[in-house]
């Protein structure tokens, strides 16, 4: 992936894309479209104990030792670094903005590392924060815990990945237009995902499909029967 997503066939990103958001529970429902709602609710304008279960909803994985361990000190010093990300895309960032992106992705603490963590700061600013997780890490070139194990050389991973990640934004920006344009067709919500988003899902999906486990075999998303695309109704229903 290092190299850009011009390495893979368009036709089969677009398949794999297209095949993620139709499938009910693959998170595009259940993060992307219920983080908009709760984006217009004003959910994402504040860090509460809660806000942490976020990244369940993309398979974050969380105890509820993780959620006891998002202490007030721990939530206000990463509302203190979020509120240091200058207020640009990641495409457009230069390089002392990316390290402060960088220090951001670092936050964490023992069980919530750059895989959790990045799938909540993803939703508070989706055009500068990946997701970070085992799966791009992989497609970086590292081990699959390579943005949750060790310490400086973890640092050195994010950092290095945001600069791919930048570079791929920069110079890439055709392709990613025209697999936007090719998955609207099919799924019109597209055009809600940021290119940082899209791109997210294009590495994860092209990621896992060249793994098979029960249930699941390899080009699972490619290979996955098109189905309608069909939104589904996550406005809240209120007492009053």
């Amino acid at each position: 992936m290092p190299e850009g997503i011009g390495a893979l066939p368009l036709p089969d990103v677009v398949a794999r894309v297209v095949g993620f958001c139709t499938h009910p529970t693959s998170g595009w429902q259940t993060y992307d479209m219920l983080s908009r709602v709760a984006r217009s609710r004003g959910h994402f304008d504040e860090i509460a104990p809660w806000s942490l279960l976020w990244a369940d909803t993309l398979a974050g994985r969380l105890s509820v030792s993780d959620v006891a361990s998002f202490t007030h000190e721990r939530r206000s010093e990463l509302l203190q670094r979020l509120q240091a990300l200058p207020a640009k895309d990641l495409g457009v960032m230069d390089d002392g903005d990316v390290e402060t992106l960088a220090r951001l992705c670092r936050f964490g603490f023992p069980g919530v590392w750059a895989p959790k963590i990045t799938k909540l700061l993803a939703l508070y600013r989706p055009d500068a924060v990946p997701v970070l997780d085992g799966y791009v890490a992989v497609a970086m070139g590292f081990t699959r815990n390579g943005f949750s194990s060790g310490k400086e050389p973890r640092w050195k991973r994010i950092h290095q990945t945001l600069l791919v990640i930048r570079s791929i934004l920069r110079h890439q920006q055709t392709e990613l237009t025209q697999i936007r344009h090719e998955v609207s067709l099919r799924v019109p919500d597209i055009w809600e995902a940021t290119d940082l988003r899209l791109l997210d899902i294009i590495i994860w999906t092209s990621q896992d499909d060249r793994t098979s486990r029960p249930g699941s075999p390899s080009n699972y998303w490619l290979n996955r029967r098109p189905q309608e695309y069909r939104a589904m109704h996550l406005e809240p229903v209120t007492l009053n």
